[in-house]
């Protein structure tokens, strides 16, 4: 999940990927993305997601990933698909899931702070993807050349 990785850490982090991967290796590489018109306003502030459920994580935006990924090694993209709008099923799925085991969650020692903050965080991300403020990408990561 690169979205933990910071922005700042993410030309670091395909430098990395590309050092581990396995010689003819293929990096699979699925995050959470904002728009790219959004994305240095979006970085810099606040937001709930931040504070709450990814302390120092960051959305990148789909022309960071691939500047982050030029920059830093040789891999280039292969495919690119957006599945973002089948996010918005999968999460109310999760949602109906967790709201139906909440007795099971308090079992566990969260309190009802906790159940509303992750309802929320769950329906406030299939807004986010059902209306495209989000998407979710899949890329298939070639490296072009030999090491």
């Amino acid at each position: 999940m690169i979205e933990h990785v910071g922005h700042e850490y993410m030309d670091e982090f395909f430098a990395c990927c590309e050092s581990y991967l396995a010689e003819d290796g293929i990096l699979v590489l699925q995050f959470i993305s904002v728009p790219e018109e959004r994305y240095e306003q979006y970085r810099k502030r606040p937001d709930f997601i931040k504070e709450y459920i990814f302390p120092g994580g960051c959305l990148p935006s789909l022309a960071r990933i691939m500047s982050a990924m030029t920059t830093s090694s040789r891999f280039c993209i292969e495919h690119v698909e957006n599945i973002g709008p089948n996010y918005y099923t999968t999460l109310m799925h999760w949602r109906d899931n967790f709201m139906a085991n909440k007795d099971e969650v308090l079992a566990l020692g969260f309190d009802e702070r906790f159940l509303r903050i992750w309802e929320y965080y769950l329906i406030f991300s299939a807004a986010g993807f059902k209306s495209r403020a989000f998407g979710d990408y899949q890329d298939d990561i070639l490296e072009i050349s030999d090491r």
